[in-house]
């Protein structure tokens, strides 16, 4: 075979073979990176860090795709066969490269080299492009690793393990003590963890923050799930702080300034509330069958706090306000006193 069509040949699988490993990695940071945000979300959603093991497997699709196309590599008979279908050389290439392989010196082999080193010269061979995957590929990569951004960018989300400890210091006498029952009543149901829930018990009567912590971290370790052992309503009512006897937010309208200009002189405060209707149905059929010069929405200052004040603390009960602004709510009303 001519010298100038195995150069031509080495030159050609070398670069395709560069150009199969940047389409293997593109396509592995697709396949990884739908995978990382997978990984993500569960993570997330179990409180769990989220970030590094995406990123981990992000990357691991990108060297990974990479490195399988390196090690399958591309032979000169490849090279030949992957020019000619892309040239329409009718297996030139390849037929050259056979019969060289063969040892083939004979006339007709003599002929199909000289065919195979005019078609490598020719303008058709030279334009022949060596990429496989298009645009489509390179647009789904980029889409993969924005959405693998987005989702490391989210805040880290805590679970129940971290919400309760940084709520035991805090919580209210009735919080603890329906808290150290659950643990109670997990320990009476478990075999070989009830030694260790006994100790939480202890430890929440106690609000012993770091022995808390370190033995729910222990049951972590054993498969033993915080929102497996504690109900729903109590870890709600444990993260918010605790409630009253009435089982609302123990919070009173503030009372009225009685100094400066704007004192308050009595008599009724009245505020405008939409919603008190929605918790006093019965109060615009009232008021309609009664000379008011007020709105049927237009109610007392002392109604409206306290529907306000239940609602607060019905969200708090049922976990309708984010862990992050359980605090900001239950001080609101707190210093309301």
């Amino acid at each position: 075979m001519p010298d100038e069509v195995l150069r031509y040949l080495r030159r050609t699988s070398r670069r395709i073979l560069v150009r199969r490993a940047i389409e293997a990695a593109g396509l592995g940071v697709i396949v990884g990176g739908l995978v990382a945000a997978v990984w993500q979300v569960a993570f997330w959603t179990a409180g769990r860090p989220h970030r590094a093991a995406g990123m981990m497997i992000l990357a691991a699709g990108l060297f990974g795709g990479a490195i399988v196309a390196l090690i399958k590599g591309v032979s000169s008979r490849q090279a030949a066969r992957y020019v000619d279908n892309l040239a329409a050389l009718d297996e030139r290439l390849t037929t050259a490269v056979e019969l060289a392989s063969a040892g083939d010196s004979s006339p007709a082999a003599q002929c199909v080299y000289a065919q195979a080193a005019e078609a490598v010269a020719s303008d058709e061979v030279s334009a022949v492009s060596l990429w496989v995957r298009g645009r489509v590929t390179a647009a789904g990569a980029m889409l993969v690793v924005l959405l693998c951004g987005a989702l490391a960018m989210l805040p880290q989300r805590r679970g129940a393990d971290e919400r309760i400890i940084d709520a035991l210091g805090r919580m209210s006498p009735e919080a603890v003590k329906a808290l150290a029952d659950e643990f109670a009543r997990a320990a009476r149901d478990a075999e070989t963890d009830a030694p260790l829930l006994a100790r939480a018990v202890d430890a929440t009567r106690q609000r012993d923050t770091r022995a808390l912590a370190a033995i729910l971290d222990e049951l972590r370790r054993r498969g033993v799930r915080l929102v497996r052992i504690v109900r729903p309503e109590v870890l709600a009512l444990a993260t918010a702080g605790g409630s009253d006897a009435n089982g609302s937010v123990d919070t009173r309208p503030a009372a009225p300034s009685l100094g400066g200009p704007d004192r308050y002189a009595g008599g009724p405060v009245h505020v405008w509330d939409p919603l008190y209707e929605k918790f006093n149905p019965g109060r615009r059929g009232a008021d309609q069958g009664t000379e008011s010069d007020d709105p049927a929405p237009v109610v007392s200052y002392g109604d409206a706090w306290s529907a306000a004040r239940q609602r607060a603390a019905g969200a708090l009960r049922t976990g309708g306000i984010p862990p992050e602004y359980r605090r900001m709510v239950r001080d609101f009303f707190s210093d309301r006193q």
